[in-house]
């Protein structure tokens, strides 16, 4: 093949070959910055761009853990347990209303009461419209009812009610109907308490210096039960699966 096949001509396009050469190589240099750019500049900014938030989230993740030990290291430990144990001891800590019963047998011991007889329902009480309490429209607690009798001196039943009242677990007088008789009182009473199964769900790993700081309800609620009394009595636990029980002995109070 001869050398003159490659040969340009002297002018292509009626523009003249020279100054087609002259802007030749310009062209091969753009065309090949285009092409670098979007095949390894673009995307290497990008991964650039990525790395910078990648280290700023870090920085930040690093900072709100450095806040939260600081908090948590400013807390006073013996103070911290004394208040998990006081948030343990308000709620029942088993599904089991015989707990509930012991409690209430050992508060009525303190004021010469005695238990005449309870029912126990594990559904609820009739009429009853709510047996959880929700939060954040999840149901995060399991409302317990009984219906208890109790009877003993009159002059000790507003001392027992409010010692009811200011107990631990935290126990709710649904309702109460009392008759008295040659100074001795007999008190029906519907008594709920609430249990937290160990199935629910917690919002945890994302807390912030916030969520770990009480608010101003959260440092009231605690202080509030730091005067309550616990009065569990675990060893008056009965068998958890019957649904119905009453319970009577004669009234030593009776003349």
């Amino acid at each position: 093949m001869s050398q003159d096949f490659f040969k340009m001509p002297d002018r292509i396009f009626g523009i003249d070959s020279s100054l087609v050469k002259m802007f030749l190589v310009p062209l091969g240099v753009v065309v090949a910055f285009i092409i670098s750019l979007g095949l390894v500049i673009l995307p290497r900014v990008d991964s650039i761009k990525q790395s910078v938030v990648s280290v700023g989230k870090t920085k930040a993740q690093i900072k709100s853990v450095a806040e939260k030990k600081a908090y948590l290291l400013s807390i006073d430990q013996d103070e911290l347990a004394r208040n998990a144990a006081r948030l343990s001891a308000a709620v029942l800590p088993e599904k089991n209303s015989y707990v509930l019963v012991g409690v209430l047998r050992a508060i009525a011991d303190k004021y010469g009461y005695q238990v005449n007889s309870f029912l126990i329902n594990p559904v609820g009480i009739k009429g009853e419209t709510k047996d959880s309490l929700t939060v954040s429209n999840k149901d995060v607690a399991i409302k317990l009812p009984i219906n208890i009798v109790l009877a003993g001196p009159e002059d000790k039943n507003l001392e027992l009610i409010k010692s009811i009242e200011n107990s631990l677990p935290i126990l709710f007088i649904d309702s109460m109907k009392t008759t008295s008789k040659l100074g001795i009182t007999e008190m029906e009473m519907v008594i709920s308490s609430y249990y937290v199964p160990d199935k629910v769900e917690y919002v945890s790993g994302n807390l912030s210096l916030t969520d770990l700081q009480p608010t101003k309800e959260e440092t009231e609620l605690l202080t509030r039960i730091s005067e309550f009394e616990n009065n569990f009595n675990l060893g008056e636990v009965g068998t958890e699966n019957e649904e119905f029980i009453e319970y009577n002995r004669d009234n030593p109070f009776t003349l």
